[in-house]
């Protein structure tokens, strides 16, 4: 039996999410346990390019990801059709809304010219953007956002240049628009039935903010005689990011139905579906289900999307509108920290002149508790008392004192038999007080500036220091902003350790509280992070912020518009690195 391996790059791979289905093509450790880049056969250590520019805070754009992502998708939808004998074409789009920064676009056009990538708009925005292109190429735009005369004629510029325009209508005022363009094609938009889980679950149903109910379709149809003619396209829409495959496979089924109805009506024409962008982003690639981390793959979505229409003949036209599972590995936010506090009070040890402790933990699991019950009892007592300034310290020292003591009497116990864990672990309050934060570290960027979904919709962002990552961790902490707002903080860590450690590199050096635990999946209350030593430059990494970041970005407190770090490969399989300052160095 192998010995329990001690603190390593491995271990640190797997704690920080780097073994990653997709950012662990090109994201991983080196010897000296930096945080690198790899770029072809070359590679570059992110504090490098950090300290090369003098940056404490910025956005390094890999651009090579997009391409990688985009690969992914198609090649595993090649290889799948032939598989099943699926004829039927494969139609990638990217909706612009996920990001539709000039940089992005034009790597989603350059790198999506061998598999013919086309795009989604929702705005007149949005299609100014794209006019750029107008006469660089010809690709597939659909269109489903309000349409407008003004719309329709930035439209018929691509339609002139030879795009296949299409128009998604869900609503009669789009059908008296559209009545004037007879040369454009059309989708129809649906609402679908059923409601996902997820975090946009809202967007469906019939309540749904998007789509057709069939009622006002089929009233619609009689209305508008043409539209049978000039829909080519059905379009059903389930949410964003749907992390468990059941609720794919449902709007799956929803579509398929709808499509042959549809068709044993009059619909002769339709031969393209669009199954919306509900294709979920692993931000932590455990398969759990859960909305940071869909049981599912992108061969799993795509081997069930050829599936479920497999018996529609003739084969109809796929549309993937993965948006956010093509970009949002692209962008890290790398920040430093510029300030170490304690989370809460400062540990004071109680001593004799001996060096003794005053106060001992029991050594009982429920005697621990009733020492934490007791100290919670404390706080509920004087709760609306005005204490002096002695009375408040000594109070505030014993609260402390309690729960450091038992943290490390804890330790004591896991130590002393490892299999004691499991009953520590299952107890919500013990498991609670051991992957509790100890420290607050202020990081020179903002949340609502950098990584407004953070805030927003609480989404999981994987954290990792970017250096020091062959070193155990000396802490859990939480990460505060430079902003004046409660909610400028994260907190959220998931651990999914799968290699057997040994039992001292459970615990953080410092503070004893568990960084991880072999196969087990934990959600801490704090980050493990190092303790940055004596001026030294300690930096996080924010990983996979390149979907739906840069177009949320608030001025909050005018902090605002980080400088770029852009890198990309030349012909030759070269990086090339540009930078892109914005007008500012750092926030402080």
């Amino acid at each position: 039996m192998s010995k329990p391996a001690e603190w390593s790059v491995e271990v640190s791979k797997q704690l920080y999410g780097l073994e990653h289905s997709i950012r662990g093509e090109y994201l991983t450790i080196d010897e000296t346990g930096a945080l690198v880049l790899k770029i072809g056969d070359e590679s570059v250590r992110i504090i490098d390019l950090m300290k090369k520019y003098g940056f404490e805070t910025a956005y390094i754009r890999f651009l090579p990801a997009i391409k990688s992502t985009m690969k992914k998708v198609f090649e595993t939808f090649k290889t799948l059709s032939q598989i099943h004998g699926y004829t039927g074409k494969f139609q990638p789009v990217f909706p612009m809304k996920v990001n539709p920064i000039p940089l992005v676009i034009d790597a989603i056009w350059r790198y999506g010219e061998e598999f013919n990538w086309g795009f989604n708009s929702g705005s007149i925005g949005e299609l100014r953007l794209l006019h750029r292109y107008l006469d660089k190429g010809s690709r597939l735009l659909i269109y489903d956002g309000v349409v407008s005369d003004n719309v329709l004629k930035l439209l018929m510029d691509f339609k002139k240049a030879g795009w296949h325009v299409i128009v998604d209508v869900e609503s009669e005022h789009d059908l008296q628009v559209l009545s004037k363009y007879g040369e454009i094609n059309v989708g129809i938009r649906v609402k679908p039935f059923y409601k996902p889980g997820g975090k946009w679950s809202h967007s469906a149903g019939l309540e749904g903010k998007f789509g057709l109910t069939i009622n006002t379709l089929l009233k619609l149809i009689k209305e508008y005689k043409w539209l049978n003619e000039r829909a080519i396209l059905i379009h059903i829409h389930g949410g964003s990011q749907i992390y468990e495959l059941k609720h794919i496979a449902a709007i799956f089924d929803e579509a398929r139905i709808l499509f042959n109805d549809l068709r044993s009506i009059g619909f002769e024409n339709i031969s393209i579906i669009d199954t919306g962008g509900g294709m979920a982003y692993p931000y932590h690639d455990s398969r759990k289900g859960t909305p940071e981390s869909p049981n599912y793959t992108i061969v799993d979505y795509l081997n069930l999307l050829i599936r479920k229409f497999n018996d529609v003949h003739p084969h109809p036209t796929l549309v993937f509108e993965g948006g956010r599972y093509i970009v949002a590995s692209h962008r890290i936010v790398v920040a430093k920290v510029v300030d170490v506090r304690p989370y809460s009070t400062e540990y004071k040890p109680f001593e004799t002149g001996n060096g003794e402790r005053l106060i001992g933990i029991p050594e009982s699991l429920e005697g621990i508790k009733k020492i934490l019950q007791y100290t919670r009892d404390i706080q509920s007592k004087i709760k609306g008392k005005t204490l002096t300034l002695a009375e408040r310290e000594r109070v505030e020292d014993i609260i402390t004192h309690y729960r450091e003591e038992i943290i490390v009497k804890l330790a004591e116990i896991i130590r002393s038999n490892p299999s004691s864990v499991e009953n520590i672990i299952n107890d919500p309050l013990l498991y609670k007080i051991l992957t509790s934060p100890s420290r607050r570290f202020i990081v020179n960027l903002s949340l609502f500036a950098d990584i407004p979904d953070s805030v927003l919709v609480n989404q999981y962002f994987q954290v990792t220091p970017i250096q020091k990552l062959n070193e155990k961790p000396d802490v859990l902490a939480v990460l505060g902003d430079l902003t004046c707002d409660s909610m400028g903080e994260l907190r959220e860590f998931i651990s999914d350790v799968e290699i057997e450690t040994s039992v001292d590199s459970w615990f953080n050096r410092m503070d004893f509280r568990i960084s991880h635990l072999p196969k087990k999946y934990l959600k801490l209350g704090g980050i493990p992070l190092h303790l940055p030593g004596k001026d030294e430059d300690y930096y996080l990494a924010f990983l996979d912020t390149g979907a739906y970041q840069d177009p949320l970005a608030m001025k909050h407190n005018l902090i605002y518009g980080a400088p770029e770090i852009v890198i990309d490969i030349n012909g030759s399989g070269k990086p090339v690195i540009k930078v892109l300052k914005h007008g500012r160095k750092s926030y402080l």
